[in-house]
């Protein structure tokens, strides 16, 4: 998944595709570093201690190629994980709203 299905994906889902394109850049933005910082956590509990100081130092070096590289190499997975984050970074935000409070329950939801 790269970063134009990512934003798509996120479009399609939040229902924003009427917005103007800055106010679509600008949430796809927000929601994006969430995502990143969830899928990052997800990536290290996957992986071994060497393989982390690998992608420590790999990731310092700054090249997204050789990120990449090395992610689809160590996280067979990563697809998934990939989807699975950003599904729960939707739905959390669904739930507590874009304010970050949470959302009222409905009637007759525990």
């Amino acid at each position: 998944m790269n970063n134009t299905e990512l934003r798509e994906i996120l479009i399609k889902e939040l229902g924003i595709e009427g917005l103007p394109e800055e106010a679509q850049d600008e949430i796809v933005g927000k929601l994006g570093e969430i995502i990143l910082k969830s899928l990052t956590v997800a990536i290290f509990d996957k992986l071994s201690g060497e393989a982390r100081e690998e992608f420590e130092r790999i990731s310092e070096a700054g090249d997204s190629d050789l990120i990449q590289e090395f992610l689809e190499k160590s996280v067979p997975d990563l697809h998934l994980l990939m989807e699975e984050e950003v599904k729960k970074t939707l739905n959390n935000f669904a739930d507590k709203g874009a304010s970050g409070e949470e959302r009222p329950k409905e009637r007759g939801e525990i």
